[in-house]
């Protein structure tokens, strides 16, 4: 059984549709398991900023976990930012930590995602009735990985992303561990990317309460504009990256896998249920790009004087992926030792990704290298950082659930 976890938007309209998905693909092998999500901020909170969070309150909160549960969906919460800036390790930070728990246990909460192995050890200890599954940010890639959490009290690990398409690993993983294995089926970051632990640093400071104001610490577009300029400046990053098509869900299973995790918190339900239903169906027809998120790029329309671009439109024809992926099940390919002997994923960009204007691409390239530059060379004002924390929290305010 294909077992998939999603995030939720805290609404009963979005369990309903699940509950609805779930009746239709009820003979498919596949089923939505579980939603997962967290409190917008906290003390102990996820790895995603406030500001594209659901703003539910504890009533809320309860309510949508029963409400799952009656549906048959389990509800994972996430504990899973990389530092709490040693607040577990304080009277106040454990008093508060445990008095959260404790509440998810009454709510009936089946499972918390956690990152740091010092939490997955108290809360398996002293919260046994919540199942503690290692989160991908625990950056698990290696057998001595999986049995490190597993013996602190893990009962599930969500792997690195970065070994998703390593099937000699997934292999021996799936024969070796103790404990099921998960991966996230679509990710958009660079393949072997190494910056990606500190850029969830950053993220996590943005929702955690005791961090200026209740809504975290804002942080500017770095990490994402160093990401998508590598993709738009180098053939290849967009096929790269770690990301599973619907169609080839069962390479993965051929391994031992079952646990599937969509990404996507902060997208409109709709989304959320239409990623839901391609992978159900193990079939999706367009651009794959739709699968794996909003348009990045687009966040760096504006020109010099003020003017803004047209949009940029990528294209990664999906149907044309037949067989793509199935070579690094058959082949092997080890991608941490780089791509000069290889170039798979360069060969099918060719055949398989477009623009809607290349001299348009060019533009957004020297549009996104000029904002770089002024990120790091520039140190912002007293006056910009203030109207960051302000417009930070204004966005978090907007995020109220009904």
């Amino acid at each position: 059984m294909r077992k998939f976890t999603v995030p939720t938007p805290f609404t009963t309209d979005f369990l309903d549709g699940l509950a609805a998905l779930n009746a239709e693909f009820a003979d498919s092998g596949g089923q939505i398991y579980e939603i997962y999500g967290s409190f917008q901020e906290g003390a102990f909170n996820s790895a995603r900023p406030a500001k594209y969070l659901p703003a539910v309150n504890r009533s809320q909160f309860a309510r949508h976990v029963s409400e799952a549960t009656e549906r048959g969906i389990v509800f994972n919460y996430l504990f899973n930012a990389p530092s709490y800036a040693n607040m577990e390790y304080t009277h106040e930070g454990r008093k508060n930590l445990e008095e959260l728990l404790g509440f998810l246990v009454d709510c009936g909460v089946a499972s918390v995602t956690v990152a740091i192995p010092y939490l997955v050890e108290i809360i398996s200890r002293k919260f046994p009735q919540l199942e503690v599954v290692t989160s991908t940010i625990g950056y698990v890639g290696a057998l001595a990985g999986i049995e490190q959490y597993r013996a602190a009290g893990a009962k599930r690990v969500v792997l690195d992303v970065e070994v998703n398409r390593d099937f000699q690993f997934l292999e021996a993983a799936c024969a070796a561990s103790q404990v099921p294995l998960e991966v996230i089926v679509n990710p958009v970051c660079i393949s072997q990317c190494h910056f990606k632990y500190n850029h969830y640093c950053v993220a996590s400071m943005g929702s955690q309460s005791h961090l200026r104001g209740g809504a975290g610490i804002p942080y500017n577009q770095y990490y994402l504009n160093w990401c998508f300029l590598q993709k738009l400046q180098n053939e290849g990053e967009f096929l790269k990256s770690p990301w599973i098509r619907p169609e080839d869900l069962y390479l993965w299973e051929e391994t031992g896998i079952n646990y599937f995790k969509i990404a996507g918190r902060g997208l409109p339900a709709a989304e959320i249920l239409r990623l839901c239903r391609s992978y159900l169906a193990q079939e999706f027809s367009g651009n794959l790009l739709d699968l794996l998120g909003w348009p990045h790029w687009l966040a760096f329309r504006e020109n010099q004087d003020g003017t803004k671009l047209p949009p940029l439109d990528v294209i990664i024809d999906n149907q044309a992926l037949d067989g793509f992926l199935a070579f690094f099940a058959r082949r092997k390919p080890q991608c941490r030792l780089g791509c000069t002997a290889c170039g798979h994923c360069l060969a099918w960009s060719r055949k398989c990704l477009t623009y809607n204007d290349e001299a348009l691409k060019e533009q957004y390239i020297a549009n996104m290298a000029r904002n770089l530059r002024n990120l790091v060379e520039e140190i912002p004002s007293v006056t910009e950082s203030r109207d960051a924390v302000r417009l930070w929290q204004e966005q978090a305010a907007l995020q109220v659930v009904d």
